[in-house]
């Protein structure tokens, strides 16, 4: 199936995780004083293999083994992306010209990550990274991963990390596929880490041209104060598969027939209790 993105050898990701500390900068009127978040660092949890679920013989223990040791990793690199995007909301409330120059370039850099071609700081550039720089329903993120990944059994997840069938185009940047069309140059990603191959979707449809649509209905559900089901957000994805229309319904399917809304709604909850 093909992944409409674009994926290079990974970027070197920062070692160490600093969760962020938003505190008196803004507050005091002294906006140089305001810490920002590195927007590379890899959070704390991390997985170098799934476990092998094939051994797990019960189905309903299987799926919920899958569902339960992903969902922490989702919720992580998730929070990772509200960092930043809690960091850009503060900064929207800065008037530009007295943005400082750090601040300006975290803002580029930023802008960079999510394929923005932004040369200089506007007001229009807060706009459109508040649509991007925002959260993946983990019922959505799950489901994918069941999908893409045949519940973590496939070569590509079990050598690579890949659970989302992810492309890259580069010569030597993952495992080529053994019924690769003749003169085809991709290769399905190849990631250190499983939680690596879970921020690199994130940042797909998060960033990826094919994915407007995804972000400008998340967007919309923001404005209404609604949440973000993976069902509402899944009808942008049909052309994350061959399948077209068909895997928008497979992906809906999945999600009722596994209940997976429980744990975007406890993901939800958490945001809204770190936020009191």
């Amino acid at each position: 199936m093909k992944r409409k993105m674009k994926f290079k050898t990974p970027a070197i990701f920062f070692s160490v995780l600093y969760i962020f500390s938003l505190i008196t900068g803004v507050v005091n009127g002294n906006n140089s004083t305001l810490l920002l978040s590195n927007v590379y660092a890899q959070t704390n949890i991390g997985i170098k293999k799934l476990p092998d679920f094939s051994k797990i013989s019960n189905v309903n223990e299987k799926k919920e083994a899958f569902f339960s040791t992903l969902y922490p990793i989702i919720q992580a690199e998730n929070n990772h992306v509200l960092q930043l995007r809690k960091l850009i909301v503060m900064l929207k409330d800065i008037p530009v010209k007295k943005l400082s120059a750090k601040q300006q370039a975290w803002l580029l850099s930023v802008s960079k990550k999510y394929k923005l071609e932004n040369q200089y700081i506007n007001n229009n550039i807060f706009e459109e990274l508040l649509k991007r720089v925002d959260y993946v329903p983990p019922s959505l993120a799950l489901t994918q991963a069941a999908i893409e990944s045949g519940w973590g059994s496939s070569r590509f997840a079990r050598q690579g990390n890949n659970l989302f069938g992810q492309w890259c185009f580069s010569s030597g940047c993952g495992m080529v596929p053994s019924l690769r069309e003749s003169g085809k140059g991709h290769e399905v990603a190849k990631f250190d880490t499983v939680n690596l191959a879970v921020r690199s979707y994130i940042l797909n449809l998060n960033s990826h041209e094919s994915y407007t649509e995804l972000r400008e209905n998340r967007a919309d559900l923001r404005d209404k104060e609604l949440s973000f089901t993976g069902i509402a957000l899944a009808k942008a994805l049909a052309d994350y598969s061959e399948e077209g229309s068909l895997y928008v319904v497979k992906l809906t399917d999945f999600i009722h027939q596994n209940k997976l809304q429980r744990f975007t709604i406890a993901f939800e909850n958490t945001v809204a209790l770190s936020n009191e």
